[in-house]
């Protein structure tokens, strides 16, 4: 897939910058039905993607759980561009099973690109989360100076979940379009776009 910011860097280079990050770790799940972390990294360990502009406001939905629903979250005026989708399958929260209706919360974490969900049952597999960055990309000062640039610092990004020690277990991610980031959606918790130290 390609990447917005090009970039000279090497596919073997970027291997193995990202491979001298950290040891390769066991699965780890969070909630029945979460996709395995692909790793985990110390709470010293991970940079934290920096976000400009009007942050999106806190966003709270009801839906029935027999319907497939997408929850977007926007950056203020005067742009309104999406910062974040999340995408529920029909059936994410148990199919016939589930209740009749779920109610997601979720709020954006101030200055980065990130935010906590909460629901009283964790969606099943097929569940997504999609950051977007074209606008309000801010790297950090310390990430640009170990990766050299945006566009390298861009190519070693995943979306996280953030554990309660403070580490963060790395999700599978994907870009599926120019500037966006995706990532299952499983346990309720904090999610981070990261870049390992």
């Amino acid at each position: 897939m390609s990447i917005s910011r090009c970039s000279g860097l090497p596919a073997t280079a970027l291997i193995l910058e990202l491979v001298a990050c950290g040891r390769p770790i066991s699965p780890v799940t969070t909630s029945p039905g979460a996709t395995p972390a692909t790793r985990v990294l110390p709470a010293e360990r991970y940079y934290v993607l920096e976000m400009t502009g009007v942050p999106p406001e806190d966003t709270v939905v009801t839906f029935s759980t027999r319907s497939a629903r997408t929850i977007v979250l926007r950056h203020g005026p005067p742009d309104n561009t999406v910062f974040a989708e999340l995408t529920y399958p029909e059936g994410a929260f148990g199919g016939s099973a589930a209740p009749d209706s779920v109610t997601v919360t979720v709020h954006p974490r101030p200055g980065v690109y990130g935010v906590d969900i909460t629901s009283p049952v964790p969606p099943g597999p097929g569940a997504l989360l999609r950051f977007k960055y074209p606008i309000h990309f801010a790297a950090p000062v310390a990430a640009l100076a170990q990766y050299g640039s945006s566009a390298r610092l861009e190519q070693a990004l995943s979306i996280g979940l953030r554990r309660e020690d403070g580490s963060c277990a790395l999700l599978p991610s994907d870009r599926p379009a120019y500037d966006n980031l995706e990532a299952p959606l499983g346990a309720t918790g904090t999610y981070l776009v990261v870049a390992p130290k």
